[in-house]
């Protein structure tokens, strides 16, 4: 999964101080900045995967791996655990169906 580019998260960062703060010195700002925003956001969308997806994925093809590679319960769990603590998987129950 990629992550956004420095220059993105500026952009990103910026726009919502400005839209916290509307006035006419943001809307001069946004006038200026708006045509490499919307260059930005554009690719950010090109680029998004939705995580539901990934995730979908990575249990099947975990779920696949430990079929063909039996592991310990504990082992799974610690391993969708460890998913979970890195925001790879949403808190679901660890216990894999095999």
């Amino acid at each position: 999964m990629r992550t956004l580019n420095t220059l993105t998260q500026n952009l990103i960062e910026s726009l919502t101080q400005l839209l916290q703060k509307p006035g006419e010195d943001a809307l001069q700002t946004l006038e200026v900045c708006a045509p490499v925003l919307i260059e930005q956001l554009q690719q950010v969308l090109v680029r998004a995967v939705d995580r539901r997806d990934i995730e979908s994925q990575l249990r099947v093809v975990l779920n696949e791996w430990f079929e063909q590679h039996p592991q310990p319960e504990h082992a799974k769990a610690a391993l969708f655990k460890a998913l979970q603590t890195q925001s790879l998987t949403s808190p679901k129950p660890s216990k894999v169906s095999v």
